[in-house]
């Protein structure tokens, strides 16, 4: 057998099989898994990474970011969203004070730190427009995703819409280089039957997916029945604009037969928990989600709510607070790992690409170290404790390799090929100039 790579020796976890783990090697062909197999494959001519000692699994999928964020890391702690829309609005959420540059740089940031802790995938939700840079700032390091253009000119400012020409290039661009276009729709509490009218037309001649955040907070539920006197999600069902094409972000607040609408339009959500018990939203219904049989992917938010971008982290809080919320076995080990792979691929309509360990799939995968402590006694045949291991143990500190596409994007834990140092120190820089001219921030008690 001829292939590019051969990785032998691994772990290997996947959806495929139930995530019945098994020794085995994955072979590489170009950017696709050509072979999977419990042996040895004995490529000739191949290069053979030893991988012994590691779990290789999909690469992890983040439906829920907001790049533009991760330079004002820890300014949002201790405070509620309400709190921080109070204190942050007055700059636009610091954009008075910052330029392209620093945004720019913010989201190569995040895309940096998502692929060195195991995810090859990712949405990048953006704050403001940075153009066909947004698609640079993606593509050069290398990572695979979908970037989400708001509707809005300015979020802050709803009636200002772009130009369907405008999205239409941003759309053509983003297919050319293999990143999915989505379209980034209105804050509940700006739900208006115009408004949202104006933007399912957009939606609908651009073909695009749409992501909004939905159900977020009680406030802004609040908010939507006062004045039209009906909740968010029926809102939306009754405009027509729910179906299998939109990303609902959260979805903390849904009542039980909102639940049912969502699955019967196909909704996809995307649920970020350590977002939502930082920030204080609340708790979302995932159990009753998953039982619904609804798409349901995981995501971080922004580092203003959440601090971290590591996708393991969340599975196992989900794990913890469902637990805790709704009972010892709401949630099974197995629905949070398919949250982090085929699912949060299903929401983005590539489960037949990515999202699992599969010959034809795209390879996107990852190595995770489990030689150290807290990740052993690790058993792979009778009483196997691998995926428990993934969910509860593991943090995207023991990903060593990262692979999109077949091509070796982290090695051994480092960037193999972007200027990370630079970047970081680039940004840290106009991140402590940028403090100093916010000066001091209000804080709430």
């Amino acid at each position: 057998m001829s292939l590019d790579l051969e990785i032998r020796g691994a772990v290997i976890l996947s959806s495929h099989n139930g995530y019945v783990p098994f020794v085995g090697s994955v072979g590489i062909e170009d950017d696709r898994i050509a072979a999977v197999s419990g042996n040895s494959l004995g490529a000739v001519g191949s290069r053979v990474i030893d991988a012994g000692g590691k779990i290789l699994m999909p690469g992890l999928i983040n439906g829920h970011c907001h790049g533009d964020m991760t330079f004002a890391r820890g300014l949002g702690d201790g405070m509620t969203l309400a709190e921080q829309i109070s204190a942050f609005e007055p700059t636009d959420w610091f954009h008075s004070l910052i330029n392209d540059d620093i945004r720019y740089m913010s989201r190569q940031l995040t895309y940096c730190e998502a692929l060195l802790s195991g995810t090859t995938f990712i949405l990048e939700n953006m704050y403001w427009p940075l153009g066909l840079r947004s698609i640079k700032a993606m593509a050069e390091t290398g990572i695979r995703g979908a970037l989400a253009e708001d509707v809005r000119k300015d979020f802050a400012v709803p009636d200002i819409m772009c130009d369907t020409e405008e999205l239409r290039t941003f759309k053509s661009e983003c297919e050319k280089s293999g990143i999915i276009p989505v379209i980034g729709g209105l804050s509940e509490e700006d739900f208006e039957p115009g408004r949202l009218k104006r933007v399912a037309g957009i939606v609908r001649r651009l073909g695009c997916r749409y992501t909004l955040h939905l159900a977020e907070t009680r406030w802004r539920m609040e908010l939507v029945e006062e004045r039209a006197k009906t909740t968010s999600v029926r809102f939306l069902r009754d405009m027509g604009m729910l179906g299998p094409d939109v990303i609902a972000s959260h979805v903390v607040h849904p009542a039980k037969e909102e639940i049912i609408i969502l699955k019967d339009q196909d909704v996809k959500v995307v649920n970020t928990p350590m977002c939502e018990m930082k920030i204080a939203d609340g708790i979302a219904p995932i159990p009753e989600m998953i039982g619904a049989g609804i798409t349901v992917g995981l995501g971080t938010d922004g580092a203003m709510w959440n601090n971290s971008n590591d996708i393991f982290r969340e599975m196992k809080a989900l794990l913890l607070l469902h637990t805790v919320n709704s009972g010892i076995r709401a949630v099974k080990t197995s629905d949070v790992l398919d949250m982090a792979t085929i699912r949060g691929a299903r929401v983005f309509g590539m489960h037949d690409k990515i999202g699992s360990v599969e010959e034809g799939k795209m390879a996107d995968l990852i190595l995770v170290d489990a030689t150290a402590p807290h990740m052993r006694p690790l058993r792979v045949a009778k009483h196997e404790n691998v995926a428990s291991s993934i969910a509860f143990n593991a943090t995207g500190r023991d990903v060593t390799d990262v692979f999109v596409g077949g091509r070796r994007l982290v090695y051994d834990g480092r960037m193999t090929d972007f200027p990370l140092n630079k970047l970081a120190a680039d940004l840290e820089d106009a991140a402590s100039e940028f403090a100093e001219q916010l000066g001091e921030l209000k804080r709430f008690e």
